[in-house]
């Protein structure tokens, strides 16, 4: 479905098609761009290994590859075609518990996470430039803004985006569309779909493996 499709699709169904509008479509497109991101978080809809994101040129003697904000959660990766293991900050230590401050120069083995936001540290550091290939489980890279964007998930998955957005229109306080109940109906339809939300905190705990924090909440 194009973004105009959804829009049509949940004017049939909320009825605003009053002049003007209850939601605009500008509103209708940020709450569309919304719930894509919350199906994509909440049900990992998007892995990738093939757009430029997904290729890091990794200096000589780089400490972290750094990681485009889409990026979620790294799954695998390679650097110069040799596989490289994704260790937490805790299992590197027990690999080696002076490994940040190793002299050491060579083709990294490892790839550290939860140690920097939205990087992950080399080890050891490369001693000579190269690439590296990752698969990630990411966010939608592009909003939808024009009429004829599609959502990047499967197109059987579009129309669950209007119960997001009708969840969102029925919660506003200031109009005769608000109804807490038609909001819960949305919601639960929406979550029938994609999963019930998790907190950020679980989310990080998931992203960082073992971690000093505590472990994740309901």
């Amino acid at each position: 479905m194009t973004l105009a499709e959804i829009i049509a699709l949940y004017r049939a169904q909320s009825m605003d098609n009053a002049t003007p509008p209850f939601c605009e479509d500008e509103l209708l497109a940020i709450y569309a761009n919304e719930g894509q991101d919350e199906a994509c978080r909440r049900s990992e809809l998007l892995r990738d290994s093939a757009s430029a994101m997904c290729s890091i040129a990794v200096p000589a003697d780089a400490e972290v590859a750094v990681l485009n904000p889409k990026i979620v959660r790294v799954l695998r990766a390679r650097i110069d075609g040799e596989p490289v293991s994704i260790v937490s900050g805790e299992e590197m230590d027990a690999i080696s518990l002076a490994w940040m401050e190793d002299a050491n120069r060579d083709r990294p083995s490892h790839l550290v996470d939860g140690m920097t936001t939205g990087a992950m540290h080399l080890w050891p550091r490369p001693k000579d430039a190269g690439t590296m290939r990752i698969t990630v489980q990411r966010l939608p890279i592009k909003k939808l803004e024009n009429d004829t964007d599609k959502p990047e998930i499967r197109p059987e998955l579009h129309p669950a985006l209007v119960d997001w957005m009708l969840y969102r229109a029925y919660s506003r306080d200031d109009s005769d569309l608000h109804n807490d109940s038609k909001a819960a109906i949305a919601l639960a339809r929406f979550e029938a779909e994609f999963g019930r939300k998790t907190s950020g905190r679980n989310e990080a705990w998931m992203r960082n493996g073992q971690s000093p924090m505590p472990g994740p909440i309901a």
